[in-house]
């Protein structure tokens, strides 16, 4: 594996903890992910997601105006659409959104590998 290659996983996911564990993910946006509405926050979520994994590519690859433009489609949609399916989930079984069961840390960490997945992917493109 190249430097460029270590520095692009790296940095996205550095990208991805920033966007969802710091205070980037607003307390209105994370209530509207445990309560799959508003949906527009989501999306502005995934749109900070979007922002900061652009931004790791360009400054770390720097590669065709159309790739990035596909990375940043990519990442939009998919964590939009892995962020409402568990907020959906949620709605569906509420034992989903309890901290102190075993299914949400489940769910949590299935959720996160499915981004990791993602990132790994946005990394083979842009490479």
């Amino acid at each position: 594996m190249t430097t460029q290659a270590v520095l692009l996983l790296a940095g996205l996911f550095l990208a991805h903890f920033l966007g969802d564990f710091t205070p980037l993910a607003t307390p209105r946006m994370l209530a509207a992910k445990a309560n799959a509405q508003p949906i527009w926050l989501i999306a502005a979520h995934a749109g900070v997601h979007t922002a900061l994994v652009t931004l790791v590519i360009l400054l770390v690859v720097l590669p065709a105006g159309s790739t990035v433009l596909l990375a940043a489609a990519i990442q939009f949609a998919t964590h939009f659409l892995l962020d409402a399916g568990r907020a959906k989930l949620g709605q569906i079984d509420p034992i989903l959104n309890d901290p102190g069961r075993n299914r949400f840390w489940h769910l949590l960490g299935l959720d996160q590998l499915a981004h990791a997945f993602v990132l790994v992917g946005i990394a083979a493109l842009v490479l």
